[in-house]
């Protein structure tokens, strides 16, 4: 998975919200117990707020469903903004220095990212792979409900991007 937001603070470039917050049983736009980043709130407002410091400074766990939404804005001129919903899952890796389990993020959207704006000269090769992977999982997953109409349209959205 790309790092969260990495792509746009690389040149600089950030938006005005969290990247993500919990997704629970009352359905509360911003449901903790976890927040990722503060977006426009700087860190000692972040500090100095007892609520705050609570949802932000979390350990996520695993098992916590979480939303992923980063995205960038210019006033007046344009706007982007994926959201995803995700699920806190343990990861495996090749090394086990401690006892401390990392996690990884487990996309539950089976949405396609739109072709049309993704513009595949500005992505990184594992960029391209993460996308290739996560369209073929939307693929094998969604098409044998759809009727063939639905699947034709299913395989243009998520083919290989160099396809």
């Amino acid at each position: 998975m790309p790092l969260l937001g990495g792509p746009l603070w690389k040149d600089g470039l950030e938006y005005g919200h969290g990247t993500g917050h919990g997704i629970g049983a009352y359905l509360n736009v911003h449901e903790g117990p976890a927040q990722i980043g503060g977006g426009a709130v700087p860190g000692d407002k972040i500090l100095c707020n007892e609520r705050r410091r609570r949802i932000f400074l979390m350990p996520i766990q695993a098992g916590f469903f979480l939303s992923d939404e980063p995205g960038c804005y210019k006033d007046g001129e344009f706007g982007v903004r994926i959201e995803s919903d995700i699920l806190a899952t343990p990861a495996e890796t090749p090394y086990k220095m401690s006892t401390r389990r990392f996690l990884k993020f487990e996309y539950l959207t089976l949405v396609p990212m739109c072709r049309k704006l993704v513009d595949v000269s500005l992505l990184s090769v594992s960029e391209q792979q993460w996308i290739d992977s996560y369209h073929a999982r939307v693929w094998e997953e969604l098409r044998s409900s759809l009727h063939s109409e639905a699947q034709n349209w299913l395989w243009e959205a998520t083919r290989p991007l160099k396809a």
